[in-house]
């Protein structure tokens, strides 16, 4: 039958008829001859076609010739092609004039047309709009009539992921299973398209049962959407079976998603490979992440090579995802560079890692900027650690400030650490205490110590006591 009507539509296209052109040209670009189907596009275009110039200059904004898209698209708007105006819309909206964009959108919104319903209002809740988005959004989401139904979908989905975003999980699930069944009985959508869209759909519907413990619909729909190349869904598929503990299926989906170009199935598959014990093979998907650009798996493939020894690489790796501020590569890659002796490069990654809120990185940044003389940066750096809470950090300033002088504050930091149970707090507690002339509150605090692992905690404070007052002091 389909081959019958093409040979009609190819006779009367060639013979000059402009709705044969253009009827030649969906029926190729149905079954994925976009070449042709471009040709045919064009030659109806040429012709006047206002369909065919509308779908020629959606074909030329996906190659990028968008001045040559919205030159047709502009024609076929003019000769009252409502579908064309949302082209217009969507090629400035891509060129970055987002008012121009909404204007046509408005346009073609106002004449029915459920794509600019639905471009118009992502643009409102790009801005902040959420009512107007929302009003928009439902607009094109009760459009009726011939080629609506992918913008309809569309628009629904989006509707359901506002509505999650507000908690709604019941509203997002009947709008996604209304789009789900609303698409299965369409029969004017395009295979491709169509397959695409309820792939999406049931993947977001299959991720609000899984969240509320419906796991085995969830699985049925995850799966549908899987099997017909949704990368997404395999990803989501293979998390729901690690979770279900069922890991040589989840490797499986993992690597089909990964195979794909599905950078988080890659990073996905390279961790659970690492929990298994399989770093070789795990190494390949994350620099296959890592290399396009995901700063995480650039920290995880640090440490692989770090693990391994490779530290050369694995300072180049820590590098890239510390400059994306990954806080963990800035605090190992400085670590590194400490090892290899270049300080100021340390010191400064010690320092960026620690003005993210990192403790340990505030003492590692403090003892580095004593090393280098400067205790005026390491007080500051070791009292932000011990004010959150770094045990050691509160050792560090207390050890500091005894040096200095400064007995009140050093015992008051003391105190502190030894009140969550710090030995060396307790030590350095005791000795203070006993110089102090407190002998016997300086011995509990010792043995204290030596109860929380300071062994020679006692004995430190004797022969303090002694080479200030001479021995049996």
């Amino acid at each position: 039958m389909e081959e019958q009507a093409e040979q009609q539509y190819r006779e009367a296209a060639e013979g000059g008829d402009p709705d044969a052109m253009m009827q030649l040209g969906w029926l190729l670009q149905q079954r994925e001859d976009r070449s042709e189907a471009e040709q045919w596009y064009r030659r109806a275009a040429e012709a006047g076609h206002a369909e065919g110039m509308f779908r020629f200059g959606g074909m030329l904004q996906e190659h990028g010739e968008s001045a040559e898209a919205e030159r047709w698209s502009r024609q076929a708007a003019d000769k009252g092609n409502v579908h064309a105006m949302g082209n217009v819309g969507y090629v400035l909206e891509e060129r970055g004039d987002l008012a121009g964009a909404q204007e046509w959108y408005r346009k073609g919104a106002d004449r029915g047309d459920a794509f600019s319903m639905r471009r118009g209002g992502l643009l409102l809740e790009q801005s902040g709009r959420l009512d107007e988005a929302q009003e928009w959004l439902r607009r094109a989401a009760d459009c009726t009539g011939t080629g609506q139904v992918l913008a309809q979908g569309d628009a629904m989905r989006d509707l359901a992921r506002l509505a999650v975003q507000r908690g709604d999980s019941a509203e997002a699930e009947r709008l996604l299973r209304e789009a789900a069944a609303m698409l299965t009985k369409a029969d004017d959508v395009p295979e491709k398209q169509g397959y695409a869209l309820m792939a999406d759909l049931l993947t977001l519907l299959a991720s609000l049962l899984r969240e509320r413990g419906e796991s085995a619909e969830a699985e049925k729909f995850f799966r549908w959407a899987a099997d017909n190349g949704h990368a997404p869904a395999m990803l989501e598929l293979g998390g729901l079976l690690e979770e279900q503990g069922r890991p040589a299926e989840a490797e499986e989906w993992h690597r089909r998603g990964a195979e794909t170009g599905h950078l988080r199935s890659a990073l996905m598959l390279a961790l659970l490979l690492v929990e298994q014990r399989r770093p070789a093979e795990a190494e390949p998907w994350f620099r296959q992440a890592a290399e396009t650009g995901v700063p995480t798996a650039m920290d995880f493939l640090g440490t692989l090579l770090e693990e391994r020894g490779d530290l050369a690489e694995a300072e180049q790796w820590y590098r890239e995802a510390a400059e994306a501020r990954i806080d963990r590569s800035m605090l190992r890659l400085a670590y590194l560079l400490e090892k290899r002796g270049a300080l100021a490069d340390a010191l400064h990654w010690y320092r960026k890692s620690a003005a993210t809120g990192n403790d340990w990185a505030m003492v590692k940044a403090g003892a580095l900027a004593g090393r280098q003389g400067d205790l005026d940066e390491a007080d500051q750096w070791y009292e932000q650690a011990a004010q959150a809470g770094n045990e050691s950090g509160m050792y560090l300033v207390a050890n500091l400030r005894m040096n200095r002088g400064e007995l009140e504050d050093a015992e008051m930091w003391l105190r502190r650490g030894s009140a969550v149970g710090n030995g060396s707090c307790m030590a350095m507690l005791g000795i203070l205490l006993a110089t102090r002339g407190d002998v016997a509150a300086g011995e509990q605090w010792c043995r204290r110590a030596v109860d929380a692992g300071v062994a020679n905690a006692v004995t430190d404070m004797k022969a303090v006591l002694e080479a200030q007052h001479g021995p049996g002091a």
